[in-house]
């Protein structure tokens, strides 16, 4: 369902905030993130839910690269644009 593969992001021509991530997530599994704080979970998170593209590396959704997905494919997510911090309130179903 999603795959990130040698995904890094920065900010700008600020230093990688995510460097190297690959991991897959199956249907019907669970997943949780933690971390301390400055760790890159909002940003990871924010490039999960569409709201940031990755500077660099392969993000795939259903098994299409987002890079060719037109836009507006999915439906609007408000919690991935405005804050993280509600991502629970996003649904698309």
């Amino acid at each position: 369902m999603l795959r990130f593969e040698n995904v890094g992001l920065r900010y700008g021509l600020g230093p990688e905030v995510l460097r190297d991530l690959t991991f897959s997530i199956e249907p019907n599994s669970f997943q949780f993130l933690t971390g301390p704080s400055g760790a890159g979970k909002t940003s990871l998170l924010r490039l999960m839910f569409l709201a940031l593209k990755p500077t660099r590396g392969l993000v795939k959704v259903f098994g299409r690269d987002i890079v060719t997905l037109p836009p507006g494919i999915f439906p609007p997510c408000a919690a991935a644009s405005a804050s993280c911090s509600r991502i629970s309130a996003c649904s698309t179903t």
